[in-house]
This record gives C-alpha cells, sequence and structure tokens, in this order.
C-alpha cells in the first residue's frame, strides 16, 4: 500500500522496480500537487483592527499572491497577539527558499505601509512551513486540474498488480483535505479485505468515454 502523497509520487524519491506502467505514470502527472502556506507571525502588541466583521483584512499589491490573505485570532485565543497570513503557489515555493528573516522583513515592510497612523513593532516570532521544500511531502495538497476526467482519477487510484494507491488525491469527493485522506485509507482497507477473503481483486477503470 502506497500513501505518499501526489508530489512524493512525482518526485524520485520513491524507485519502483519493476517501473510502473505508462499509463500508471501518466495519470500521476494528469493531477498538480499544490502549495499553500499559511504563516504565523507573533507581536509584543496588537496593532490591526479588531471586532466583528474585522477578523479578516486584504493586503493588494500589483505582485500577485504577495501577503495578500490575513487573518487575527483574538476571538479564539486572546492577546496572543499572532496575526496568520497566506501565501500559494509561486510566492509560497519563493519564500520556501529564503531565509525567516528575509520573509519576516518582507512582512513586516507590508505591514506598515497597510498601517500607516500605527505604531507597528518588529514581530518577535515567525513560524514559516516548507511542504514544498520537504521531500516527504512536495506541496500541501492535490489540485484535479480542468479538463482531467474521471477516467483519469480512476487510473490515479489504480493498483498496479498487488501495489496498491491511497491517500487524499484517491479521494473521489474530498481529495485536497485531510478528512479525503482518512477516508480514502477506509476505502483503501475495503478492496484489500475483499481481495483477501473473497477473491474480489479485480479493479474496474470505467471507460474515458463511458
Amino acid at each position: 500500500m502506497v500513501s505518499t502523497s501526489l508530489g512524493v509520487l512525482q518526485s524520485d524519491l520513491i524507485k519502483f522496480k519493476p517501473l510502473l506502467p505508462t499509463w500508471k505514470v501518466l495519470s500521476i502527472y494528469q493531477f498538480d500537487m499544490a502549495v499553500y502556506t499559511k504563516i504565523f507571525v507573533k507581536f509584543p502588541k496588537k496593532f490591526w483592527p479588531e471586532g466583528k466583521g474585522r477578523e479578516f483584512f486584504l493586503y493588494v499589491s500589483s505582485r500577485r499572491g504577495y501577503y495578500g490573505v490575513w487573518q487575527e485570532f483574538e476571538a479564539q485565543y486572546p492577546d496572543a497577539n499572532v496575526l496568520l497570513v497566506t501565501v500559494t503557489d509561486k510566492e509560497s515555493r519563493r519564500i520556501e527558499q529564503q531565509s525567516d528573516n528575509q520573509t519576516k522583513a518582507e512582512i513586516m515592510e507590508v505591514l506598515r505601509s497597510m498601517f500607516p497612523g500605527e505604531d507597528v513593532p518588529d514581530a518577535t516570532d515567525i513560524l514559516v512551513p516548507r511542504w514544498w521544500s520537504d521531500r516527504f511531502y512536495k506541496g500541501t495538497f492535490s489540485n484535479w486540474p480542468i479538463g482531467v476526467n474521471r477516467y483519469e482519477y480512476d487510473q490515479l487510484r489504480a493498483p498496479v498488480g498487488r501495489v496498491y494507491f491511497t491517500g487524499e488525491h484517491t479521494s473521489e469527493h474530498y481529495n485536497g483535505y485531510v478528512h479525503g485522506a482518512y477516508l480514502s485509507g477506509i476505502d483503501s482497507a475495503d478492496i484489500l479485505i475483499n481481495c483477501a477473503q473473497k477473491s474480489m481483486c479485480k479493479y474496474h477503470v470505467q471507460g474515458k468515454y463511458d
């Protein structure tokens, strides 16, 4: 049972012997591995707006995806003085390759431009996840691109001989989510049980134009 992420399957971390058949390799590369990064920044005091309807705020830049979506947590964690900023795709990859101090400096510049009339203190701590750089993940979650249909999906989750595949990228309804990984694990276990106990081992792949 192979439960690695789609990003790992698309990398050279795992060597299959014999090699996976062409149809399986093509199905793996039909899907995308997205990068979605939540950066947590802690401050000695609050300087951002609070109250109902102010949990989220946005930064608009000519540079697409540049520290655009912000969230505060005072309702959930009073006096935590923590902000969350979300970046994705190319910005995520760029940020992962630089130091935390560089990222912190960029964030401080953005926040001071967002709140020019406030005394914005330097951040005291920062947490930058690096899902894309981690060779055991190579991304955050799988994405079903436009133009890819059920046929490619069935091939992605189909076994190769006695090698079975599972993970959120094989979840029919919840790919990209944690519960998709959980549910796909249950589905894969059921397939193996039926194969072992009932000799029902054949996996049906629906025709591409059915």
